[in-house]
């Protein structure tokens, strides 16, 4: 389950707030961002959704600040799995229908119009299903951890061990889901308690059934997963058994002593808190909404966190509002609303990050002007039209690799250009504890311009082969898998890979016209006409101010010479034999990409425009839909990574 749209009408200070459309989250879990100044709504729409979401399955909700009027409509989205389910398990036919074509239900209150009209007692019914899958406790709806959260010393009450087994009903986590922080924390510490109070218990239970004979099976130990969550968070960490004397929490340091939970730092437990609720719950395929997960963490820490959260358990849509950059980062633009008031200040404007200029005012305005400062130990400046996207699906498909690795967008080439020399002189740098690298699009590049770049700076300036990110998406396979699963139509990949290259083909005088162009471009470089070290620690001016002729005669013909040497260079790059032959050489290779059978198609023509027309011909909606399906998919395993990129990746992690 998932959060399609939600749509706000009135609450609080907001007005007219949309979030999404989102897709169905992946394996690695979906992260959404809200990010804005102090009481800018962040908070209020977390709680929005947690009152939608805990209200509308009669769930218990407790609320710090009080709800009057509000108007809002929340699209809950479906997994196939969970539409699989209600077609095994439902008798109403009409239900079956509408979950498999609508792929989810609206919640509305006080939005009458969110549902389709005529459809509003069929989405009601559906609501009813999958509300009794949650009231029946066969699965977890999600949890919300609010901001005020702080861990005090516990004292445990030993009469609690005799209701320990309750804490693992299946009902039991109805009650802590929605509870306030001291709540949710003080029951967690209790729990990891008696886990392992009763697991020495059961132990030595174990043992005299072996000493007597009997035949026994030596118990799981039921803090495994939460000591490897210790361990991996903090290397050397690990839990002491509690003790009938000693009804406590202790945590074992690397260095041998033992301390008590309470004495970790309040960095150490917020981030070990929040991540036991994943595992003690078993939550995946749930809604998550965490209000400031950055409390008490250092930059480097809260990008553990996230990142951790997005792969400890999967296909989870987590909501998360927050000051860190860190984190913005993290989610990327298309996952990014900035929330700020207007300038009277009587209500709250929600912005996505992806709308023009939007993300670097507001960043601005949230941040300052100091620009990026990364604590990673790699960088990667991923340079290119829609860089962000590229950040996303590097960050998804090579999710493993990139845990060390911050990937900033830094644009087009055009920006490249005016940002040339700083980028190099980072690539040739070790900056702090911090390698920098970069890859940039293949645009239309030549192959002599491409090995230029590539040796100005090897195994840190990485250009890809193809035109740009979404080239590698253009897998006949993948896509057909994705039109099965989500869209339910039959194609077959070499359907698909015919109507891609008619798409090509069709627009091939384009290409050419772009693909010359481009190639023209490359005989203007940027063109040197300094002289060097020319006429330096000499007086162009007497003390009178008048002109030396003995310094300005000398200066003037060697800036002058430069000028018309590099006009005459120019002149005989440009010359109409060279942009004829130019011309020739560029119909050649586009009349190659188009060969039958060839693949250059997939690499010379850019990938987006492709799947833009594809996704039109299919009438699939926005094409960045499919294309994050199919990084999704590609992310899960649907398909071999391609080679290249992967080199790349590993190249940068084993630098």
């Amino acid at each position: 389950m998932y959060i399609q749209t939600m749509k706000i009408g009135s609450f609080r200070q907001i007005r007219g707030a949309e979030f999404g459309p989102f897709s169905e989250p992946a394996d690695y879990s979906e992260l959404i961002i809200l990010a804005g100044p102090n009481g800018s709504g962040k908070s209020s729409v977390l709680e929005l959704l947690s009152f939608g979401l805990a209200s509308r399955y009669s769930w218990q909700y407790y609320q710090v600040r009080t709800i009057t009027e509000h108007s809002f409509a929340i699209k809950v989205g479906l997994s196939q799995a969970e539409i699989d389910h209600i077609e095994r398990t439902s008798t109403n036919p009409e239900v079956i229908t509408y979950a498999k074509e609508k792929r989810g239900y609206w919640m509305e209150v006080n939005m009458p119009d969110a549902t389709d009209a005529g459809e509003a007692k069929i989405n009601q019914q559906l609501h009813g299903v999958v509300s009794r899958e949650f009231q029946n406790f066969t699965r977890k709806l999600g949890f919300f951890l609010r901001p005020d959260r702080g861990y005090t010393a516990r004292q445990y009450n030993r009469n609690s061990l005799f209701n320990w087994k309750q804490k693992t009903a299946p009902n039991y986590f109805n009650n802590i889901s929605y509870r306030d922080s001291t709540y949710q924390y003080t029951d967690m510490y209790d729990f990891l308690v008696e886990q392992g109070y009763h697991y020495v218990y059961n132990l030595g239970l174990h043992a005299k059934n072996l000493e007597n004979g009997t035949n026994s099976q030596k118990p799981d130990d039921p803090l495994r997963s939460y000591n490897e969550l210790l361990g991996q968070l903090f290397p050397g960490y690990s839990f002491v058994d509690a003790t009938g004397e000693d009804l406590s929490l202790s945590v074992k340091l690397p260095a041998g002593n033992s301390i008590p939970f309470q004495d970790m730092s309040s960095g150490e437990k917020e981030v070990f808190f929040i991540l036991s609720f994943f595992i003690r719950n078993d939550i995946s395929d749930s809604v998550i909404a965490i209000d400031e997960p950055e409390l008490h963490l250092h930059p480097e820490l809260a990008r553990k966190l996230i990142q951790l959260m997005r792969s400890i358990k999967p296909q989870n849509q987590i909501w998360c509002a927050t000051h860190s950059a860190e984190l913005v980062d993290e989610a990327g633009r298309e996952r990014t609303f900035f929330l700020r008031h207007t300038e009277d200040r009587t209500r709250t404007e929600c912005i996505p990050a992806t709308k023009e200029g939007a993300e670097i005012q507001i960043l601005r305005d949230m941040f300052g002007y100091s620009g990026y400062v990364g604590i990673s130990r790699k960088i990667v400046f991923s340079e290119g039209t829609d860089s962000s996207a590229d950040r996303k699906t590097f960050a998804n498909i090579f999710k493993n690799l990139t845990r060390e690795i911050k990937i900033i967008p830094v644009g087009s080439y055009s920006n490249l250009y005016r940002i040339n020399a700083a980028m190099l002189s980072l690539l040739e740098s070790d900056f702090a504890r911090c390698k920098f690298f970069l890859i940039r699009d293949r645009d239309y590049l030549s192959n002599e311009v491409a090995n230029r770049h590539r040796t100005k700076s090897p195994n840190r300036l990485f250009v890809l082969n193809r035109y740009h990110i979404e080239n590698y998406l253009l897998d006949e396979e993948l896509i057909s898998l994705v039109l099965h699963e989500i869209y339910q139509r039959s194609v077959t990949a070499e359907q698909i890979r015919n109507d891609l290259f008619e798409i090509a083909r069709k627009n091939s005088a384009a290409f050419l016209r772009d693909l010359v162009a481009f190639r023209f471009g490359e005989l203007y470089q940027a063109e040197d006409c300094s002289v060097g070290n020319h006429s330096s620690n000499q007086a162009v001016f007497t003390a009178a101010n008048e002109v030396d002729s003995t310094v300005m005669m000398p200066l003037r013909e060697a800036l002058l010479n430069k000028v018309a040497g590099v006009n005459d260079a120019i002149s005989e790059r440009t010359t109409t034999k060279n942009t004829n032959e130019m011309f020739d050489s560029c119909v050649d290779e586009v009349r190659q990409a188009l060969q039958i059978n060839a693949e250059g198609w997939k690499e010379l023509f850019p990938g987006r425009y492709l799947l833009e027309r594809f996704s039109v011909k299919y009438g699939l909606g926005d094409w960045p839909a499919l294309q994050n399906l199919l990084i999704d998919r590609l992310s899960g395993g649907a398909r071999p990574v391609n080679a290249e990129l992967k080199h790349i990746f590993e190249t940068i992690i084993n630098s």
